[in-house]
């Protein structure tokens, strides 16, 4: 082969390699979104044929690979235990939504749940009662919110919900909701029982935070909610001042290192 040859031969390998790369990088992001049809597309791209309806044996296929692929999605993005989107899933989804609500001006609450006592019901009854609880507070939270608020295990014990809405009074209402269906939980269910406190973060489209920081506004503010509980328990002395913000995310992230341990 002369050299011009080669190089022709080089350079069409490069731009193979280039566009196959292309091609997966479409795949991995079809599948991701759940898209199907691009994700069918893709995949006869990186197969090198074309899609025919008269191909019956491409087409199956197709449908087992793209099966695996959304699969592969679910595994990526859902928590496996309660259903609800994971941390990855709730990130990917909520800064899609906020940017949409940033660019039609629209409102939305952030809400940050911790189970309370997980880790003693973990240590005194086992993970399985721990599990009941978890599961418990997912089907909660589907009652309270609507199907198209994006629902999310963050991990652990830790819950977290995106809902567009503009309405000031919404999260009053929303809590209240809440609490009722906690009760009506404990009611019709035996131990153990669930509590959660909650904290909640407004996302305002005049004034934009990331998912991030909204997330840990929201945090904070569910920390405070549980000394409050605590307090209410009498696991707390009155006579303790309330701690300032910057002392709640210190609070915050100790009992959580002390919780993984």
């Amino acid at each position: 082969m002369d050299t011009n040859a080669h190089l022709r031969s080089t350079s069409q390998s490069a731009a193979s390699i280039s566009t196959t790369n292309e091609w997966a990088l479409e795949l991995s992001s079809a599948a991701l979104d759940g898209n199907g049809a691009n994700t069918r597309r893709a995949l006869a791209r990186l197969l090198a044929r074309p899609v025919r309806r008269s191909d019956e044996q491409f087409q199956r296929q197709l449908k087992v690979l793209e099966s695996v692929f959304l699969k592969l999605r679910s595994m990526a993005l859902i928590d496996e235990l309660t259903g609800l989107c994971n941390r990855r899933g709730f990130m990917r989804e909520g800064c899609r939504l906020l940017e949409a609500l940033r660019r039609d001006q629209h409102g939305a609450l952030v809400f940050y749940f911790d189970v309370d006592n997980l880790k003693v019901d973990n240590d005194s009854a086992g993970h399985a009662a721990g599990d009941v609880l978890l599961l418990r507070t997912a089907k909660v939270l589907r009652r309270v919110f609507r199907k198209r608020d994006i629902l999310c295990r963050l991990g652990g014990d830790e819950f977290a919900v995106l809902a567009a809405c503009s309405d000031p009074k919404a999260g009053e209402a929303i809590t209240t909701r809440l609490h009722e269906s906690i009760a009506s939980c404990n009611a019709n269910n035996g131990p153990p029982h669930l509590s959660l406190s909650a904290g909640m973060a407004r996302f305002d489209p005049r004034r934009p935070l990331s998912l991030a920081d909204l997330l840990e506004q929201a945090d904070v503010a569910m920390y405070g909610d549980k000394l409050a509980n605590a307090l209410h328990a009498g696991r707390l002395s009155a006579a303790q001042s309330p701690p300032e913000p910057q002392q709640l995310k210190r609070l915050a992230c100790a009992s959580r290192a002390e919780d993984s341990r």
